[in-house]
């Protein structure tokens, strides 16, 4: 077993895992080896130690690209429900290449679920800017508006979504949970309507969601959230 035959990994030699820990384990100073053990413990679930092998190999290499490496340690703590860690790697990825949209657009996500919308804000609008036809990024870009606040922000993007997707039934959804907050009861029937008639498995949501609760005494509403 040489260095030489390192891509050549066949499945008679053993899982890609200990292949590479043996070859480790005969040439422990070949740090290199370490991001071939890190993917082939990622594609097992191992994710924490391949996130240990990623963190090694930046340790002990200097690195000029380390982009690739801050990605998959923040893809492994997203895996593993770590968001915090996911945040900041993905920031960390952000720093090494600004135009990278994948990071910034994981940064935002992951800023999104620890509830910091300024950070979300910020990324969603660069994916915005440079993906000007995605109608998810539009969507994002809506629902960190709104959960700043600003909700005729928030409408806005979300019916640029709406121009680029008509068909999004979770968008038209939340532009009426925001039509009914703001008691504008005739626009979040209507818009109500449309998710439902795209995706009837959300009259479930409707029939819990607080945002709903002007609608209560609706005749329609009633029908729309009980009809099959």
């Amino acid at each position: 077993m040489t260095i030489g035959r390192l891509e050549k990994w066949q499945d008679t030699e053993g899982t890609e895992v200990d292949y590479y820990k043996k070859i480790l384990r005969i040439t422990p100073t070949k740090y290199s080896l370490l991001n071939f053990l890190a993917d082939a413990l990622y594609k097992q679930a191992e994710y924490e130690e391949a996130i240990h092998c990623w963190k090694k190999l930046l340790r002990k290499l200097d690195l000029k690209q380390k982009y690739q490496f801050f990605m998959k340690i923040g893809q492994a703590y997203e895996a593993l429900g770590e968001i915090e860690f996911a945040y900041h790697y993905f920031g960390e990825a952000m720093k090494e290449n600004k135009n990278g949209l994948e990071a910034i657009g994981k940064f935002g996500q992951m800023a999104y679920l620890l509830d910091n919308y300024e950070d979300a804000l910020k990324a969603f609008k660069i994916i915005a800017k440079f993906e000007p036809e995605n109608d998810v990024a539009w969507h994002n870009l809506g629902l960190a508006y709104y959960n700043l606040g600003l909700h005729d922000e928030a409408i806005d993007k979300l019916e640029l979504s709406l121009s680029l997707n008509e068909e999004s039934a979770d968008t038209w959804y939340t532009i009426a949970t925001i039509y009914a907050e703001n008691f504008l009861l005739d626009d979040a029937l209507y818009t109500l309507e449309k998710a439902l008639s795209i995706d009837l498995s959300l009259q479930e949501n409707a029939r819990q969601e607080q945002s709903f609760y002007s609608l209560m005494e609706s005749n329609l509403f009633k029908y729309l959230i009980y009809s099959k």
